[in-house]
């Protein structure tokens, strides 16, 4: 909009942040663009509106979510990676209770990160507590196990592979955690980029994995040297093991990052939960691919079979045949 300022120069308006858009909206910034509103119901449903393609940030009733509809659902789909409870910061009492409820649902529950001091308090509040020192895992049983459904063993295997002894109980919390999320795993330790000899001594192994989780701190050049003699993904996790310039487990992990072999999927520094969870997801979509295409062979042969006999039903049928 053009003006007159007090020196008698003709001046440029801006246009208000609160001038309406055409169709009376009012126009709306980035910060505006995604807009959560609570509709309180009789039923207390909330709803999530997303923005329209216009960039109004007003919801259509198609982009409409009822967060309430899918919450109850979120805490038992088999889809889902098992929960697993986390022990840092929860008092023993809490543990407990957590693990009590997860068995209410499933047969097995488990705890990672449990020291001795904190697994002999939760033991007083449930005693049928198993305690696994190396891989500091608590697990406890469900007491209505037989009539809980069994959960299926995912084909494949998962190797998990430490460079030394001060990486195994991290690399038995992988173990012991994809085991829990319904895949199987073996593990190969001590064989870091310091004894390459013990390494290449188990490659056959290696290659036999369909997922690799490599477990390694100092200089963590494993994960490179792994993923160099297997075609299988490999999953690295760094671990806080070293000192000095190791930096609590930094160094380890920018070195995994920066891996020379491509392909290196890195998780964050001591997260053996995080790998676990991935390894079972890869595990999850390749038997998920497999179902697929063994269906689409089948479909295909099926068809190819129908052809087959139509095409000898027409063959038989004809005039010349008949002849002969």
């Amino acid at each position: 909009m053009l003006g007159m300022n007090a020196l008698g120069r003709s001046t440029t308006t801006r246009p208000s942040r609160t001038s309406r858009m055409a169709g009376g909206r009012r126009r709306c910034g980035w910060r505006r663009c995604l807009k959560l509103q609570a509709a309180s119901t009789d039923q207390h449903t909330s709803s999530f509106f997303l923005p329209n393609g216009n960039g109004s940030g007003m919801g259509s009733p198609q982009a409409e979510f009822n967060l309430d509809a899918i919450a109850p659902s979120a805490s038992t789909d088999p889809h889902q990676t098992p929960e697993v409870v986390w022990g840092p910061g929860k008092s023993p009492e809490q543990i407990a209770m957590k693990l009590m409820s997860l068995t209410e649902r499933q047969r097995v529950a488990i705890a990672a990160r449990i020291d001795p001091a904190t697994y002999s308090a939760v033991r007083m509040h449930a005693p049928g507590v198993e305690y696994n020192a190396r891989a500091m895992t608590l697990k406890l049983k469900s007491a209505s196990a037989d009539q809980l459904p069994k959960p299926r063993r995912l084909p494949g295997s998962v190797a998990v592979v430490s460079a030394d002894t001060a990486d195994q109980a991290i690399a038995e919390e992988v173990r012991v955690l994809t085991d829990y999320m319904g895949g199987y795993s073996f593990a190969i330790r001590d064989v870091g980029s310091a004894h390459l000899h013990a390494l290449l001594s188990n490659v056959d192994s290696l290659r036999a994995a369909d997922v690799v989780v490599v477990v390694a701190g100092t200089d963590c050049a494993l994960p490179s040297l792994v993923a160099g003699l297997t075609q299988s993904p490999v999953i690295a996790v760094p671990t806080s093991a070293g000192f000095g310039a190791a930096l609590g487990g930094m160094a380890p992990l920018l070195a995994a990052l920066s891996a020379n072999t491509p392909g290196v999927t890195l998780c964050n520094i001591d997260n053996g939960y995080g790998a676990a969870a991935m390894a079972i997801r890869i595990l999850k979509m390749a038997t998920r691919l497999h179902a697929v295409r063994s269906a689409a062979e089948a479909a295909q042969r099926a068809v190819e079979e129908a052809t087959a006999a139509a095409a000898a039903m027409v063959e038989s049928s004809s005039p010349s045949s008949s002849h002969n």
